[in-house]
């Protein structure tokens, strides 16, 4: 029997999406923390349960040709860059594998395409950093345990300068994190420090745009709750106009705090092109655009067919980002609505739905089926609740294209897909 700190040799016979690599001991399945497909290696088990276990390597005896050495100190405690350590050549083969047995297991037969990847570094566009004792950087996965950051691969210079500077500035004060986006076309800067309680930094903020030119806003807030969540971060304006401007698929947009605005806009481009493409939409269709953020793939599929598009977002901060945008593009055949995507109950062709990594509830699904569109565009952060939401819609709905995965956050366990749906002629 299996036990907690047993010794194996074995041989890694898959890798999952989260960078575990999958043996059997006794017929067990075990999961080993970064172990790749092929290594012979030693493991140390520190979990068993009835139907699985868990396990360190110890002692890798032969390593994967994909295997490379991590490009980030923090890689082994951080936990955010989950497949740093293989080339990417094998991630994009980890994250093609999950989404198809996914859908085996879902019972679904559907073509899966070779995974885009369009940038593979300092893609982030938005950053967290927390700040405890005058050092900066995320939290360890899994725990509240700062592991400190000063430089990370997948954020632009400035974020870690900015952090830095930040940090130097307002030691001794109670601020609990910083918040950073950028536009990756206009190149403008948002900063927003997060403190503990009310904090005088007037001085910190005409230092920080004397030295960084690029920030073009700065925002202040105050949040004690003992969770972190941004969304229920409330800000103020200390600096600027309180949002950014960026440019994505010929159009421009503004960017607020809190507004979704994609992390990895150049893959995004591809991303909404491919789902515009699958929505074959004419200047005579009409189209909604559920769970729709500042806008942007309705106010792209507005300009580029003609069609009259409804922009459903519950955030309002968001909708008033969209109508802005709208108007500051030149696009008038395009409305948008603050309210939950389950309430839109308006006659369309197609439906575009992007929705949170938990997926459609069944209210929203019960919509879909209501409204009765010729076709759904899903667009999918997460496979498992992609599948569940499909199994539920195929019954009156056939998969009318292959579905095309986006490696939007490459380095991470984490993979974009899209795929279309058509309504059964019968």
């Amino acid at each position: 029997m299996v036990g907690v700190n047993d010794v194996y040799a074995v041989k890694i016979e898959d890798t999952n999406i989260f960078a575990n690599g999958v043996c059997h001991i006794d017929g067990l399945v075990v999961f080993v923390n970064g172990a790749l497909t092929g290594e012979e290696c030693e493991i140390q088990i520190t979990e068993v349960h009835s139907k699985y276990a868990y396990a360190n390597v110890i002692n890798l005896i032969s390593a994967s040709s994909e295997r490379i050495n991590p490009s980030c100190p923090s890689f082994s405690r951080c936990g955010g860059c989950s497949l740093l350590h293989c080339s990417l050549f094998a991630e994009n083969e980890i994250k093609e594998k999950y989404i198809s047995s996914t859908f085996k297991k879902s019972g679904i037969d559907i073509k899966i395409e070779k995974i885009a990847t369009p940038v593979a570094g300092k893609y982030r566009n938005k950053v967290v950093f927390f700040i405890e004792n005058g050092k900066y950087g995320y939290m360890e996965n899994g725990t509240n345990q700062l592991v400190e950051h000063e430089e990370c691969i997948l954020n632009e210079d400035i974020f870690d300068q900015i952090a830095s500077f930040t940090v130097d500035s307002l030691k001794g004060t109670a601020i609990r994190a910083l918040y950073i986006r950028k536009s990756k076309n206009e190149n403008e800067v948002m900063v927003c420090p997060i403190f503990y309680t009310e904090t005088n930094i007037f001085k910190y903020v005409a230092d920080l745009v004397e030295s960084f030119p690029n920030v073009k806003t700065v925002l202040y807030s105050v949040y004690n709750d003992k969770n972190f969540a941004l969304e229920k971060v409330k800000f103020k304006t200390l600096y600027g106009v309180g949002y950014i401007y960026d440019e994505l698929c010929g159009l421009r947009f503004r960017i607020s705090p809190k507004s979704f605005y994609q992390v990895n806009p150049l893959c995004a481009e591809r991303l909404y092109e491919k789902a515009i493409e699958l929505a074959g939409l004419s200047s005579d269709s009409t189209c909604a655009d559920l769970f729709c953020g500042t806008g942007t793939i309705g106010l792209v599929c507005a300009k580029e067919t003609g069609a009259k598009v409804y922009g459903v977002e519950i955030v309002e901060d968001a909708v008033r980002d969209a109508k802005f945008n709208a108007k500051l593009n030149g696009i008038n055949n395009i409305t948008f609505e603050a309210t939950d995507a389950k309430n839109f109950n308006k006659a369309v062709d197609v439906c575009i739905i992007d929705p949170p990594r938990k997926g459609c509830s069944q209210l929203m699904l019960d919509t879909l089926l209501h409204l009765k569109p010729n076709r759904i565009v899903y667009v999918s952060c997460n496979a498992e609740t992609l599948a569940r939401d499909l199994k539920l819609l195929i019954n009156e709905y056939d998969i009318a294209s292959p579905l095309y995965p986006f490696n939007m956050f490459p380095r991470t366990s984490h993979v974009e897909s899209v795929v279309c749906l058509e309504k059964r002629k019968d």
